[in-house]
């Protein structure tokens, strides 16, 4: 299973993910580019999921670890 490396840093009123960080590589990616990613299967843990009436967004792939999920937002001095 790939490690999940994503944690948001920057979330709408309504608690949307717009902009995530990696990590690892401390690099800022906008949430729009990285579900192109997911869904050209180039993002390994995480996928899409688009439900009625709503906007595609992106997802972290199912584990027994609640702590690599996207939420909560990611504190930099944890």
């Amino acid at each position: 299973m790939p490690k999940k490396n994503l944690r948001t840093i920057k979330e709408t009123l309504k608690g949307g993910n717009v902009k995530s960080i990696n990590k690892k590589t401390l690099e800022k990616k906008k949430n729009a580019e990285l579900i192109k990613k997911a869904d050209a299967n180039k993002l390994p843990g995480y996928h899409t999921v688009k439900r009625k009436g709503q906007k595609k967004f992106l997802r972290s792939n199912q584990n027994p670890k609640k702590k690599d999920n996207l939420d909560p937002l990611w504190d930099k001095k944890r």
